[in-house]
This record gives structure tokens, sequence and C-alpha cells, in this order.
């Protein structure tokens, strides 16, 4: 049966350049230099990339469209493009927000830009992509193949051309068996819970966290040096549970706890957002348990826009909340009443 750790990629630039600090009590945050790396204005609208999955009349289909999020409000912008077929999986966005990249069902990348035109529908150069991160530069993506390591499982680099934003595959940077995700700096792996340095491949400690072997990583997250790891297994005796962990010089421990399918998970200030699939619920978490609990109807894909906001895609709509002292407020639903506007995979631009 497969088991379910964590794995702590210490990630660096192509050319050993500091990703830009993430805490707020830096002193200096030292830009990083590259032809995607200049953000957006905090101010800027952002666009939302959703696929929409099915036909009006359930046929899987391989829509896309561009919503927007303006003044924590989300509204259609009237753009779709086709790709492949996106059922939940991660969307991601360079630094610039200039161009997304989708995990597709097959397992190949969708590439589009901000104006929704298609640079790749389905790339995949012999990789089955379960996750992809940009590089802080926007140059480079780190892609995970979840396979086991005889059949390619490991992180990959993929060269982002800078004019036309076309991959390239690198190679491959470390093998890893059954890779999950790779979100921030964390790579969450079936089989071992280590540090890593990438783009060397060096590795390091190992630490489990959830006690036994048949946990299947569900949704996985992470805010500074604090880690949110769901096991959302139908096969296990074990109930499911999300596990909060540390990661520093090594990989500690902090809190274990019930948490029914935890199928997403954004990190955000305080805690953590949960999307309870088959739970019918949005559940927010800290280190020591279960914060709140909103009701939701079969919330999926989950993703971190800006100030804080999670946006939960739910079977008939888009729900904005925020988790604010402890408890979950709903900001603002994005209808989506027809079966061809229900949204699978959802990610903002940073």
């Amino acid at each position: 049966m497969r088991r379910s750790f964590v794995l702590l990629a210490l990630l660096t630039a192509c050319d050993g350049d500091k990703a830009p600090s993430t805490d707020d009590t830096a002193a200096e945050v030292v830009p990083v230099e590259g032809c995607r790396a200049t953000p957006l204005p905090k101010s800027a609208p952002r666009l939302v990339a959703a696929s929409l999955p099915y036909t009006a009349s359930g046929a899987a289909a391989d829509s896309w469209t561009l919503l927007q999020l303006k003044d924590e409000t989300l509204s259609a912008t009237g753009v779709t493009f086709e790709m492949g077929r996106g059922g939940g999986d991660a969307v991601v966005w360079s630094p610039d927000g200039s161009l997304g990249v989708a995990v597709q069902d097959d397992g190949s990348l969708g590439v589009f830009t901000a104006e929704g035109e298609v640079v790749h529908a389905a790339w995949s150069e012999g990789l089955y992509a379960g996750d992809v991160m940009f590089d802080p530069k926007g140059e480079t993506l780190w892609v995970i193949d979840g396979n086991w390591v005889e059949n390619g499982g490991g992180v990959y680099e993929v060269g982002v051309d800078c004019a036309t934003g076309a991959l390239s595959l690198v190679g491959l940077v470390v093998q890893s068996k059954l890779g999950e995700h790779l979100l921030g700096d964390v790579l969450i792996a079936d089989a071992a819970a280590q540090t890593i340095t990438l783009p060397g491949g060096a590795l390091g400690q190992t630490t489990a966290l959830f006690g036994h072997e048949d946990a299947i990583v569900g949704g996985a997250a992470r805010r500074g040096d604090t880690i949110y790891v769901g096991d959302n297994s139908a096969f296990s005796s074990e109930p499911n549970r999300v596990a909060v962990a540390s990661v520093g010089d090594t990989i500690n421990p902090l809190g274990l706890f019930d948490v029914y399918d935890p199928y997403a998970i954004v990190a955000v200030e305080g805690g953590a957002i949960v999307s309870s699939g088959f739970g019918d619920e949005i559940i927010a978490v800290d280190a020591e348990g279960v914060l709140d609990v909103m009701p939701s109807e079969l919330p999926g894909a989950v993703t971190l826009g800006p100030d804080e906001l999670a946006l939960v895609a739910e079977v008939s709509g888009v729900r904005l909340v925020r988790l604010e002292g402890g408890a979950l407020v709903e900001i603002g639903f994005f209808d989506t009443p027809a079966l061809e506007d229900m949204i699978g995979s959802l990610g903002v631009q940073p």
C-alpha cells in the first residue's frame, strides 16, 4: 500500500540566485531578475484560469476560460480556449502573470497566455505531470512525474522560452517515488520525507507524518515554515487526517487530526483552508486542530488570491472565503448554474 510523507525541496534559481524572502519580518526583499519575474501591482485585478471539464450533455470537455478577480468579486471575461481536460489539478502562473501552465487529466501540461492564446494544448515530452511550479525568475518550471522511479518518477527541470512561452525539457533533477505536490519549496511524495537541494538533488533527512502505510496524499500547502498535508485515502482503516509540521533544519510534526477527504488545501495567515470534497465542507485548521467549518456543495480545487482570499470551486460556482480571527467568512459567490459552466481546475495570477 502507498505511504504518505513529505519531501522538503530547498529550491534555488537556475544560476544559484536566492528566491525573495517570504518572511514579513525580513528587513529587505531582494528583487529577482528574470524575463517573467516582475510581479503585477498589488492593486491590479487578477485573472483566474478555470477549466470547464463538461459539455452540456455531461461528456468530457477540453474547454478553459479566464475569469477576473477585482475588488473581491469574480466575474466572467468571455475569453475561452481549448487545451486538454482539467479535472481539478494544479494551475500556476508565471510570477509576472503573463503565462499560465495547467496540469491536465492525461498528464500533459497546457500552456496559455494571459490573453487566452494557447502555446501548448498538451505538452508532455514523455513526462506524466502531477504537479508543477514556476521558478521565481519565470524562466524554469519544476515538474513532478508521479510514477515509480523505474518508470520515470521524479522532479524534472523544464525551460520556458522568454519570447514565446514554449516549453523545452532540460532533464531529470532528482528521482522520487510517487510524487504528489510541489508547492513553494516543499515536495510531497509517498515514499519518504526528505530534505533535498534543487537543482542539485542532494538528499537529506527523512520524516514520516501519518504513521501508517495506507495514507494517500490529497491536498498539501505551505506557509512560512509550516506545512499542511492531507490524507484522503478511501481504502484505509485509519480516518482521513491533516498533518501539520514545521520545516527548518529538520521536519518536526506539530499536529495530526481528523478531517474527512482533505482534497485540496491552501495555507493562509493563521492556518489553512481545506476543501473537504465528499464531506461537503470548507474547513479551517491550524497546528492544533479544526478552527471552523463552513457548509459547501462538493468543494474541489482551491486557489489563493490577493489579501488571503481563497477561491473554492464547487459544483454550482466558486465560493470566495477568508479566514478572519479563526473563523471562515464568505466574501462572495460566483454562480455557474449550467453543467457546461462547472469548474474543475482553478488558478489565480500571483
